[in-house]
């Protein structure tokens, strides 16, 4: 068979089975005939055609790919692109008749294990019965590949730039499905990663037969490339993979300037921004508030990177600063995603001239719902200020006195009901609540302020007249707040907390635990994150929780009382619980199910959204140092304190994902006071204290240093 007859075939049919079919042998190439002008689509069968742009399955995410439908779905998705590679070589082989026959041998060669490719997919979808074409397929491959005007941009195009981003693709999801335990799907995927690797080989060949001698291979390569191929589509969204591009024969400074390289800007890409006075801001109704308390200040601006926790590839971060590319390649080589970021101007606002402003985005994702982030984020919204889920009802989401009455209202659990905190509007109310608990035998009472501002949100009262400094807080914070709460002080055993997803109109999807770690003083060490949870905790806490139920309290309760919590008030976004368990006076534990209510992100549930990027079962910590834990612990300086812990626990891939080590997530040259940092493996699960409820230091010879005064980064 003619290779031209055969590319005509694959190119052109319209049934599925001809376009995978390979050619008849003998394969000759005797009569390659003209070049053919591009067709406007390559053939297919009407359920396969290429779907309007926009028109697309939802992808699924990597956390449902236990189950048979999301699985295939994938495959579908994987399966269009490998079907596309295969016409788009046919149409190669029919646009350049006039090439080397060893570049069309080496055309041909892969085109057949394209199909093959196309073929295992097909078959591995069948079995959940899925076919090719059930779903809608985009044409993405073949807009930007099909107007290619050589060889050499073909390579440029398909091999070295499409071929080298599967690279990491095939190589991530094979490593996705072994320890999903679907050895079939990992094989495939494995099978066509190692395809893969001779596919960019070749480019790689023809490249450097074709360019001038004196270019390096990406100065060439790149020189070909035309909008909108850009150097960052050559890696995938997932972690990257140096090794399969240095077997496929890219030399080093090709695997830097890609890896180097920011994924563009996804369609629709979400805009985060870490504002940490959001609960002050909500408080004053200022969106200047929050910037005028100078540790919340430096705190927005040393963890502006924050949100990369929280972010994919391509999203795009706000940011005080723009941060260096030294630091961003090391968030890289931990497996953190590569984002976009947006330096705001002097004020806290998007510059007006910013790109950002003309753009069709995706969700808006503040760290709180405030007034702060309303002022930053409206000129992105299309309906304005008016259309952002800021108003007072979201505005009484963060006051205790709500978390307070959802406890009270927790019938499933009337113990804990009955301890639950009570409102108080004067010093009366206040003095008189505190010699209800006292009565009822606790030994101390605390009192919140409805918003608990860093350095005066609650102090524990002991029975007997009131000391003055303590009276003249409690009419300070009447003053300003309207209220406080008055609940008994309770011996804590372990703290956590519950995360949810909030959307306008939906139940809230409860997405995990985390375990909080405090100081004796109560103030924030860590976050740790786990699969299983129960892990986490000492063996009776552990045992508490099951008796409790409180599993289901989380998954199946709450969910409904916090619906009905945030009514109508049009919040979305993140939603956390605290909670605890603690000794009652006979010395059992007992589950205090609700402590906060926080409409917003929080250390916890960045700590929950790192699990992305460890390995299964590892389980991962996340902490913030100051200046003051570098100096306690022999360091003089935060960038001196980094390299500690980077010597101490050095940085551990397996498939791309953390196995153990500790990641500074902001730069600690840049950082004016705060570091914060991500452990995994055995260093995070340190950060977890035993029985004993010591939490072992970081590396140096401090025990637990305090945090500077009146710093809470849980609750900032």
């Amino acid at each position: 068979m003619e290779i031209r007859d055969f590319a005509l075939r694959v190119l052109l049919s319209n049934s599925l089975a001809e376009k995978l079919a390979p050619p008849a042998e003998p394969v000759t190439d005797e009569r390659p005939g003209a070049a053919i002008v591009t067709p406007d689509t390559p053939g297919r069968p009407a359920g396969l055609r290429m779907a309007r742009r926009g028109d697309r399955a939802r992808l699924p995410a990597e956390r449902e790919l236990h189950r048979d439908e999301p699985r295939a779905v994938l495959l579908h998705f994987f399966a269009n692109h490998e079907l596309l590679a295969t016409e788009l070589m046919a149409l190669a082989l029919l646009r350049f008749p006039e090439a080397p026959p060893a570049f069309r041998r080496m055309l041909l060669q892969t085109l057949r294990e394209e199909q093959v490719h196309t073929r295992l997919y097909m078959e591995l979808m069948a079995r959940s019965g899925l076919a090719l074409g059930d779903l809608p397929v985009n044409g993405y491959f073949w807009r930007q590949v099909s107007g290619m005007e050589s060889p050499l941009d073909y390579v440029s195009r398909l091999s070295l730039t499409f071929e080298q981003a599967n690279l990491d693709y095939a190589h991530h999801f094979s490593g996705v499905f072994a320890r999903l335990g679907d050895a079939d799907t990992a094989g495939l995927l494995r099978r066509i990663y190692e395809d893969e690797i001779g596919h960019v080989g070749c480019g790689v060949h023809w490249l450097r037969k074709w360019k001038r001698p004196e270019e390096s291979d990406v100065a060439a390569w790149t020189s070909v490339l035309r909008p909108p191929f850009t150097v960052a589509l050559a890696r995938g969204r997932v972690p990257f993979n140096a090794e399969g591009r240095r077997r496929a024969g890219l030399d080093a400074g090709f695997i830097a300037a890609v890896e180097g390289a920011v994924p563009g800007r996804r369609a629709h890409a979400d805009v985060f921004l870490f504002n940490p006075g959001a609960e002050r801001a909500a408080l004053e109704r200022d969106a200047k508030a929050g910037r005028r308390d100078r540790t919340t200040g430096v705190l927005a601006r040393d963890l502006d990177l924050l949100p990369l926790l929280f972010c994919r590839a391509g999203d795009i971060v706000l940011v005080q600063r723009t941060p260096s590319d030294e630091h961003l390649r090391s968030l890289r080589d931990a497996g953190l995603p590569s984002a976009e970021f947006e330096v705001l101007d002097a004020t806290g606002r998007i510059p007006a001239a910013s790109p950002l402003l003309g753009e069709k985005r995706g969700a808006l994702r503040p760290w709180g719902w405030s007034a702060d982030s309303a002022e930053v984020l409206s000129p992105l919204a299309p309906g304005g200020a008016a259309s952002l889920p800021w108003n007072e009802a979201i505005r009484g989401l963060y006051s205790k006195v709500t978390a307070a009455r959802l406890l009270s209202e927790l019938d499933v659990l009337p113990e804990a009901a009955a301890l639950a905190g009570r409102p108080c509007l004067t010093v009366q109310e206040t003095e008189a609540a505190i010699a209800a608990w006292v009565e009822r035998g606790h030994e101390a009472v605390l009192l919140k302020a409805p918003w608990g501002l860093a350095g005066r949100g609650m102090i524990r009262v002991l029975p007997g007249a009131l000391p003055s400094p303590q009276k003249s807080w409690i009419e300070a914070v009447l003053a300003e707040q309207g209220a406080l709460v008055a609940e008994p002080w309770l011996r804590r055993v372990a703290d956590f907390s519950a995360h949810y997803d909030v959307a306008p109109g939906r139940r809230p999807r409860y997405r995990g635990m985390v375990r909080l770690v405090n100081d004796g003083a109560g103030r924030f060490v860590a976050c740790v994150a786990a699969r299983p949870f129960h892990r986490l905790l000492p063996p009776d806490a552990a045992r508490a929780m099951q008796e409790s139920g409180a599993h289901r309290i989380y998954e199946d309760v709450l969910p409904d009382r916090l619906a009905g919590v945030l009514g109508d008030s049009g919040f979305r976004g993140w939603l956390g619980v605290d909670a605890f368990l603690h000794r009652d006076r006979a010395g059992g534990l007992r589950l205090r199910p609700v402590v906060e209510i926080n409409p917003r992100g929080t250390m916890g549930r960045a700590t929950l959204e790192a699990r992305r990027f460890v390995a299964p079962q590892v389980p991962v910590a996340w902490r913030i140092f100051s200046r003051r834990h570098a100096l306690e612990s022999g360091a003089e300086s935060l960038v001196a304190f980094a390299g500690q812990l980077r010597q101490a626990h050095p940085v551990v891939l397996k498939d791309g994902r953390l196995l153990s080590g500790a990641v500074c997530l902001n730069d600690p040259g840049a950082a004016e006071t705060f570091l914060g940092v991500l452990f995994a493996g055995d260093p995070a699960r340190a950060c977890c204290p035993g029985e004993s409820g010591e939490v072992p230091p970081p590396p140096g010879k401090s025990r637990n240093p305090a945090p500077p005064a009146g710093f809470d980064p849980q609750n900032p």
